[in-house]
């Protein structure tokens, strides 16, 4: 993959809460530092916009959730969640994010797409064939889509660092090879009721 990142690029960010949650629920237990993936993506870039899409629970208690990404320069958009006769559920972003995605590649350089969904392979595709922005990914390479990893210009692989980008996550090492627990990341983080009440989902 071929990256150019500098100071004057111009960068827009649409996070795939549902997604990312997830995937740190389902591999690690634990919750996202949506802090530690800004501060990872922009970098000293240009953030024009940051876009985050939320599944509002039946609770309706995302209030400290989104309050807490609005700190962080991240706007939300919110969708009810869907439940069907039946009890089935259905909770959908993605034309949503793709359409603001398109909307705004001609006011950036850059497009990052947090997310690990293979749905958006086409929109990579587009973005970088009729707008010729970059277009950079991050989420768990774990639970990532092959396809995905492959279209895009840049892949950051959260897996890689999850001390970095899970709240209160530690990497248990053996003590009798002389190797301690990691250090708490140094990035600002949020109280699990301020990012982590998020679900999309009965609790």
């Amino acid at each position: 993959m071929s990256v150019i990142k500098h100071g004057d690029q111009r960068v827009a960010v649409f996070i795939d809460t549902q997604n990312l949650y997830h995937s740190a629920k389902n591999l690690y237990n634990s919750k996202v530092n949506f802090g530690a993936i800004m501060d990872m993506v922009v970098g000293k870039r240009k953030l024009i916009r940051a876009l985050a899409y939320v599944i509002t629970t039946e609770a309706g208690d995302e209030t400290n959730f989104f309050d807490a990404l609005t700190k962080i320069g991240i706007e939300t958009k919110t969708k009810d969640l869907q439940v069907f006769y039946g009890g089935a559920k259905k909770a959908d972003w993605d034309v949503g994010l793709a359409v603001d995605a398109i909307r705004l590649a001609p006011k950036v350089d850059t497009i990052v797409l947090a997310t690990g969904d293979g749905d958006f392979v086409p929109l990579v595709t587009f973005l970088k064939e009729h707008f010729g922005v970059q277009v950079e990914v991050i989420s768990f390479g774990r639970s990532s889509s092959t396809k995905l990893r492959e279209a895009c210009e840049d892949f950051i692989d959260m897996c890689d660092h999850p001390e970095k980008f899970l709240i209160g996550y530690r990497t248990h090492r053996s003590a009798k090879k002389g190797k301690v627990t990691a250090k708490k990341t140094n990035v600002k983080e949020y109280s699990d009721e301020d990012l982590g009440i998020f679900t999309g989902e009965d609790k």
